[in-house]
């Protein structure tokens, strides 16, 4: 089970990234994805609260968590995407997010989650190496000239998510469920969402979902389904494990690129994705 959910958490990961592509194909810039997935992942979770009657629990400890890693997880490495974005080649932008589950272990080990041992350094090292590996395969490499400064700034995507995995696995209210959790951190980021949009005045601009409704609620769904896997894979089994679904999501997404939009894909990939199988289970391989 612990592997299955990490395996479903890198699929549905690779199914939202196909999403958004398939939405931008059809001309629905991202930040009314972002807009229309926040409210929608809100109104979904609101609506099966007052279905259920089961609302997140609200006092001031769980409060500061809801709101902490509602911006350590989203709202703060989302706004730094956004400005860093641009000024990188995708490729390299993609490589440094690659370094999330890096981060989660080194944290981990600083925090006293984890151990720092050579064996998770190999796993998470080797991972990392088969990931670019898939990336250079499906892709046609780097390209473009690179500001090393713009590079500095990306690292600070991976090290946001990184913390807030960790903070999350650390940190986790006692008597508060996943889908309370959930539900929570959509109601901070769909209120983001909102604000943002009102005040910026492109409310008209969410008629662009309207451009391909599928897509969009692919994405809703999946990122709902994502967040409740992600959190509990998290609670229950630390950040650095679940940051391998990161290395997973790259071998569904290639291959969902290629049955979907006949992207490139080569035998390096099919290596790669052995190699992220091996590094997976040399991480969890008892210490000796």
């Amino acid at each position: 089970m612990k592997v299955a959910m990490l395996v479903l958490l890198g699929f549905l990961w690779a199914v939202r990234i196909v999403a958004i592509k398939a939405a931008g194909l059809s001309g629905i810039p991202v930040d009314v994805v972002i807009i229309v997935t926040a409210l929608g992942l809100a109104l979904l979770f609101s609506f099966r609260a007052v279905v259920v009657s089961d609302w997140p629990p609200i006092d001031r400890q769980v409060l500061g968590f809801y709101a902490l890693s509602g911006l350590l997880g989203f709202l703060a490495p989302f706004a730094l995407e956004t400005a860093v974005a641009p000024h990188l080649p995708v490729f390299v932008f993609i490589v440094v997010i690659a370094t999330m589950p890096i981060m989660a272990l080194l944290l981990s080990a600083l925090a006293g989650s984890e151990t720092l041992s050579g064996r998770a350094i190999l796993a998470v090292l080797l991972g990392f190496v088969c990931a670019v590996a898939i990336l250079w395969d499906t892709s046609v490499g780097p390209a473009g000239s690179v500001s090393m400064w713009w590079v500095g700034a990306a690292f600070g995507v991976p090290l946001l998510y990184a913390l807030n995995t960790v903070f999350v696995a650390r940190r986790w209210p006692d008597g508060v469920g996943a889908t309370q959790v959930a539900h929570a951190q959509a109601l901070i980021i769909g209120v983001a969402a909102l604000l943002g949009t009102l005040t910026s005045g492109h409310l008209d601009a969410l008629s662009l979902a309207l451009l391909d409704p599928l897509a969009l609620g692919v994405i809703v769904m999946g990122e709902a389904l994502a967040l409740l896997v992600y959190l509990r894979i998290t609670r229950d089994h630390g950040a650095t494990w679940v940051s391998f679904a990161n290395y997973i999501s790259m071998v569904f997404g290639a291959v969902l690129g290629f049955v979907l939009f006949g992207d490139q894909i080569g035998v390096l990939t099919a290596v790669a994705a052995l190699g992220i199988v091996a590094s997976i289970s040399l991480y969890q391989r008892p210490a000796t």
